[in-house]
């Protein structure tokens, strides 16, 4: 009996009777039945087909739940539920990548996230960085004796705070309390306004000062007073201007002739500050502390 090409169903002969026609018909018929069946073994709503390892089988797929999505499983098609893609575990967790998907747990608190090119994700947690000046005490200085007195080794801040507590000279005459930078006499201007009071706090004196030393307060005659006052050097580890402001005043118990003095100035000395000198006009100090604060 002849085949049909693709399915090899049955056929009649050329040279097949008559009456062989119908046995013929229904072999034919029953192949082309099977075939179709084993083509379409679909009986459900949404059911899918795939070609099986059986030639001219193919083999049903059943409709999946819902969420699921269509996957390869053993090299077939198969229904999968959806998993959680991501690598987070932990609330705070955030979602990086590296070579592939990657988890960057939290940080600690009020740390930043951070770039950093030497971490895998390229990120971090970190500590900030404190934007504000942080002063350190660099020195402690008793002011006894002598009419002045050096403090070196200041080079490498950039802001420098100093402090001065119950200065006192053992005269009481008209005396100056005077700062100088780097042991420099010429060549290292000061200029600035200041505010020097009488004893009403009223009397205003502009001053140009040429060299140095600075003047930082008058003693003036007013008996033993102890004088109090500080000041800042911003720019002391630059080559260039230092701006100078200061405020000086005597001791709460000064009586009626309270002494004040308070401005800026600038000195034009072109090295680093490496030294601080501070000097009275008067025979000498007999008490007092000096306090040198430094920031980077």
């Amino acid at each position: 009996m002849a085949t049909t090409t693709n399915y090899g169903w049955t056929t009649p002969d050329d040279t097949a009777l008559v009456k062989d026609g119908a046995a013929a018909i229904r072999t034919l018929g029953s192949s082309v039945d099977t075939t179709t069946k084993n083509l379409n073994p679909s009986t459900t709503l949404g059911d899918l087909e795939f070609r099986s390892s059986t030639s001219n089988v193919n083999t049903r797929i059943p409709i999946g739940s819902s969420g699921q999505h269509l996957t390869v499983v053993a090299g077939v098609p198969a229904w999968a539920t959806a998993s959680d893609q991501t690598p987070l575990t932990t609330k705070g967790d955030l979602f990086t990548f590296s070579t592939l998907d990657a988890r960057l747990g939290v940080g600690a608190n009020n740390s930043v996230l951070t770039a950093d090119s030497a971490e895998a994700t390229g990120l971090k947690w970190a500590t900030p960085t404190a934007s504000g000046k942080s002063y350190a005490l660099l020195s402690t200085t008793t002011l006894s004796s002598g009419t002045s007195t050096t403090v070196s080794s200041l080079s490498g801040y950039d802001n420098l705070y100093v402090m001065f507590k119950n200065i006192r000279v053992t005269d009481t005459g008209n005396n100056a309390t005077k700062l100088q930078i780097n042991s420099v006499t010429t060549n290292s201007n000061f200029y600035g306004v200041s505010v020097e009071p009488s004893t009403t706090f009223t009397t205003t004196r502009s001053v140009v000062v040429a060299n140095a030393p600075f003047k930082l307060m008058n003693n003036g005659t007013f008996g033993a007073q102890d004088l109090n006052g500080y000041f800042f050097i911003e720019g002391a580890n630059t080559a260039g201007i230092k701006i100078i402001t200061q405020a000086t005043f005597t001791s709460p118990n000064g009586g009626s002739n309270t002494l004040g003095f308070i401005g800026t100035a600038h000195s034009d000395d072109s090295a680093v500050v490496s030294s601080l000198t501070i000097s009275t006009t008067g025979t000498a100090f007999n008490q007092g502390t000096m306090y040198i604060y430094g920031a980077v």
